[in-house]
């Protein structure tokens, strides 16, 4: 009897621990956790991981009912915001809130990847495809599988475009509905040229965004200044591979710029 008990003490310390440490990659809140849901998703933004929220709750406007999946854009004080698949963003409270275009009662939010590797890769100047290809090649010494690949930076467009506010805005209106994984894109045109300014643009809608430029403009080379990379694996990167990942170099990055979170 004493046998079949310390057996059973046995099996359940070990599955207490196996649990204990499973990574998690689904969190769950109520309206009323708005502020810990917030500073979650802060957590994973810095950390570089792609996730949504599907939330549940209703319109603040006429008390209908909402039941979306989004990707978050900002966050606030007791609030966040977040695209949604038709390109619409919308502001997201607690349980009590009616100052955003939602009141959330159940909020879940989904990681899609497991690690993530930072790196900055340095400017450069080429076609549309040649950027591309520089972008998904500089990634080569990431043996584990991709789940996507993010990008932050500063894109001079030479193009035949003129200064004018109101397109700025179409084009800037266009992007963000075509575009569902991509945290911001800010345009400005100038004589002959564009600066289009992108924060976590997935490199599976790269192309979707110059085929979008070229229906308003003419679009030649491509300068992209410092390119701020957010490889975001499928699979959790072990441990001991950190070290090794995090000393790579080569001549398109920058010294020291690569770092892991797990």
């Amino acid at each position: 009897m004493v046998d079949i008990a310390v057996i059973v003490i046995l099996g359940l310390s070990l599955f207490s621990f196996s649990t204990k440490y499973q990574p998690k990659y689904e969190f769950e809140y109520s309206g009323s956790q708005i502020y810990k849901m917030v500073q979650e998703c802060e957590i994973q933004d810095a950390t570089g991981f792609l996730y949504t929220v599907f939330v549940k709750g209703y319109w603040n406007a006429d008390i209908g009912h909402f039941e979306q999946e989004g990707f978050v854009t900002d966050t606030g004080r007791g609030y966040f915001e977040m695209v949604l698949h038709d390109g619409r963003i919308i502001s997201v409270g607690g349980k009590q809130s009616y100052r955003e275009d939602i009141q959330a009662v159940d909020i879940t939010l989904q990681l899609k990847s497991k690690s993530s590797v930072f790196y900055v890769l340095k400017p450069f100047k080429g076609s549309t495809s040649e950027v591309r290809a520089r972008i998904e090649a500089s990634s080569s010494f990431i043996t584990y599988p991709q789940e996507d690949t993010a990008i932050s930076c500063v894109l001079t467009v030479e193009a035949d475009a003129a200064p004018d506010i109101t397109l700025e805005a179409e084009v800037e209106d266009t992007l963000r509905k075509a575009i569902f994984y991509m945290k911001k894109a800010d345009v400005v045109l100038q004589e002959n040229g564009m600066t289009i300014t992108v924060e976590r643009l997935s490199m599976k809608d790269f192309d979707t965004l110059f085929d979008i430029l070229e229906q308003y403009f003419s679009i030649g080379s491509v300068f992209t200044g410092d390119i701020e990379v957010v490889y975001q694996t499928a699979e959790e990167i072990e441990v001991e591979d950190v070290p090794v990942l995090e000393s790579y170099q080569d001549e398109h990055i920058y010294p020291g710029s690569v770092h892991v979170r797990v």
